[in-house]
């Protein structure tokens, strides 16, 4: 039973400190959920930790999926990319990045543009 409990303790040790060590996004530009009167000029991601940035698209309601481009080649905690043209309507902007752990993370926030 004693064993048992240690094991148990050293198991979730383990676990939490594998949870910290992936990053997180932080804050986007423009946030998720934003309501915007005018379209961006471009999209920033601010993450907790550097990352290498594998992928970014953007979708506008149920259109074909952009891929925007091209991506940083070098790691960092924040990214600032071009946004293309973009008329009214809910976007979904979707990322995908590669942490120094090797962990894949992914996202997605929305915002409209009205």
């Amino acid at each position: 039973m004693k064993l048992s409990r240690m094991t148990l303790a050293l198991l979730c040790l383990c676990w939490s400190a594998l949870s910290i060590a992936h990053t997180h996004l932080l804050e986007s530009v423009p946030s998720n959920g934003s309501q915007l009167a005018e379209p961006p000029h471009g999209f920033v991601l601010r993450f907790a930790k550097p990352v290498h940035l594998t992928a970014l698209n953007l979708q506008r309601g149920t259109d074909a999926t952009q891929k925007l481009g091209p991506l940083p080649a070098a790691e960092a905690a924040e990214f600032t990319l071009p946004a293309p043209p973009l008329a009214s309507g809910v976007y979904t902007l979707s990322w995908r990045s590669v942490g120094e752990d090797g962990h894949v993370m992914s996202g997605k926030l929305q915002f409209t543009i009205r």
